[in-house]
């Protein structure tokens, strides 16, 4: 009696689980079935090999809707139609397209949406007006329509290869590896002749680099002087430009003088024709001043005139160069 009544517990624990697991099953079934979703189609001009109706639907890798209906286009065969229902809570976005990829290794696909940029237009989609998703090839898509052509290709070098090596171009292989052989062989009986090549060689190029070195040592010494004449240059340059820009404006301040003397002259002499008498009174005095400064101002002209005579050019450079008195 106890094994008997010890086996219907058990019995009545595993239904109960079964029971359990059941009903937690239906209530997620009905709550994912709750779920208000809103339809797209999306087309694919390739093959959809490993979709199938409840095929997941991501975006960037995370679930989002599921696959309801998979068909022919029928205006246009080319297409595949493809209609996803995708939960409310994820819109699609202007800027979304849907590629196939591959799930693991077990050959199924899956469709994933990606490409929208941060504050894109949301895209209506309504049962009555259903919005499309563009597509685009998949990696494997575009390594399959490449596949034929990189076929073609490779068969293309194959054949190539092949022309290659038909008859003719064995034997000037052949003649090629016999002269390169010929050449060794040549290369190793000459071995002395070689060594003594390659040390005339290095004495050589040891001959070339002293000479490059002394070539250097005299372009630098070049410079040197070169610079050494340019500062020389540039010195009595500047000592001619300056000080004979002084003497200039010396001797026309000095015209200038001159000219104002000559004219103050004159004015004093037409001031005084008509009064001889006056002037003898009055301007005796300043006559007499007059005739001094101009006295004076021509003892200076000669002064400079006479240094000028005498020095010539030297007359420039003494000012800041003075003979160095031996005593």
């Amino acid at each position: 009696m106890e094994s008997k009544s010890l086996n219907f517990v058990i019995g009545l624990f595993v239904v109960a689980g079964i029971a359990a697991i059941f009903i937690v099953g239906l209530w997620l079934t009905q709550k994912g079935s709750n779920e208000k979703t809103i339809p797209y189609d999306v087309l694919f001009e390739d093959s959809v090999a490993g979709l199938s109706v409840g095929s997941k639907v991501s975006y960037r890798g995370i679930r989002i809707g599921t696959v309801t209906y998979i068909g022919i286009k029928p205006d246009d065969p080319q297409f595949v139609a493809v209609r996803v229902a995708i939960g409310e809570n994820y819109p699609i976005r202007r800027g979304d397209t849907a590629s196939l990829k591959l799930e693991g290794i077990t050959g199924s696909s899956y469709i994933d949406i990606e490409g929208a940029e941060w504050g894109s237009e949301i895209v209506p989609s309504t049962p009555e007006n259903i919005a499309t998703i563009p597509s685009r090839r998949s990696e494997l898509g575009q390594l399959v329509k490449g596949l034929p052509e990189l076929i073609n290709e490779g068969t293309v070098l194959v054949q190539r290869f092949s022309d290659l090596l038909d008859e003719e171009s064995r034997e000037q292989v052949t003649s090629i590896l016999a002269n390169i052989d010929q050449l060794t062989g040549t290369l190793a009986e000459q071995g002395d002749n070689v060594d003594a090549l390659l040390v005339t060689a290095n004495d050589a190029g040891t001959e070339l680099i002293e000479v490059s070195r002394s070539l250097q040592n005299v372009v630098t010494k070049v410079d040197t002087l070169v610079e050494t004449l340019q500062i020389t240059a540039d010195g009595t340059n500047q000592l001619i430009t300056e000080d004979g820009a002084e003497l200039v404006e010396e001797w026309k301040i000095t015209a200038r003088s001159l000219r104002e003397l000559s004219n103050t002259a004159q004015n004093f002499l037409a001031a005084n024709e008509d009064s001889l008498e006056h002037f003898s009174q009055e301007g005796l005095y300043e006559l007499t001043l007059f005739l001094r400064e101009a006295r004076h101002l021509v003892a200076g002209l000669t002064r400079v005139v006479d240094r000028i005579e005498a020095s010539g050019a030297r007359f420039l450079l003494d000012q800041h160069n003075p003979e160095v008195d031996a005593n």
